[in-house]
């Protein structure tokens, strides 16, 4: 009898320390979701481009009547993604990919001057953040719905902004920190058609330019 107990303690210390190995393994394993960040990252991320990553050289021009403007770029690092000249990039669309991290076109006539967080002071540039927001769809309007739940679409950012930030973060590959910064997005009052690449993949860039884009398109 005594013999038999040893033997069932045994066999479930075995059975235990199996369990452990296979939950370490499966707990180590690499998560490289970040990898295709460099890719478009969604349905709505590039327009007309076929979605692969681009090689072009510097100043490959889309011909075109009427000027061009050069974007600025506030982002620091290597260029991994670009549109083809001619594209089409809609409002929630990703311009261009610096070190795998998308940088976004969103509506507004006030240019990306600072990093928009929590507790940051009240401006136009928060309204227009917020109102992207909303209008794909990441929170709900307090003015529509008439919930006073739902955000107000204001110059203050709220933890219902900073929330509505994580799940758009979300939506296009990036870690949900809740902050938007600097080099994320750039403002425009018109959705752009790319006329000239001025760096190519490959490229270091720090400020400076990456495209350049029509005018009234």
């Amino acid at each position: 009898m005594k013999q038999t107990l040893t033997t069932i303690v045994v066999l479930l210390l075995a059975v235990a320390c199996t369990v452990v190995i296979v939950i370490g393994i499966s707990g180590t394993e690499k998560n490289n979701a970040g990898d295709e960040i460099a890719q478009p990252i969604s349905s709505r991320i590039v327009g007309a481009s076929s979605g692969a990553a681009q090689t072009a050289d510097k100043a490959v021009e889309f011909v075109h009547d009427g000027p061009s403007q050069r974007l600025n770029n506030a982002a620091t690092g290597v260029v991994t993604w670009l549109p083809k000249p001619g594209d089409l990039v809609e409002f929630g669309t990703v311009l261009y990919a610096v070190d795998h991290r998308p940088v976004v076109l969103m509506q507004g006539s006030l240019p990306m001057h600072r990093e928009i967080a929590y507790k940051i002071s009240d401006g136009p540039d928060v309204a227009q953040l917020e109102r992207h927001l909303v209008n794909f769809g990441f929170v709900l309007d307090e003015a529509t719905t008439g919930d006073p739940t739902d955000l107000t679409v204001d110059q203050h950012v709220t933890p219902l902004t900073v929330s509505a930030i994580r799940a758009w973060q979300l939506s296009i590959g990036l870690t949900s920190t809740g902050i938007v910064q600097h080099s994320d997005v750039i403002f425009r009052p018109e959705p752009v058609q790319i006329s000239v690449l001025n760096a190519a993949v490959g490229d270091s860039v720090d400020g400076g330019s990456v495209l350049s884009v029509v005018l009234n398109p």
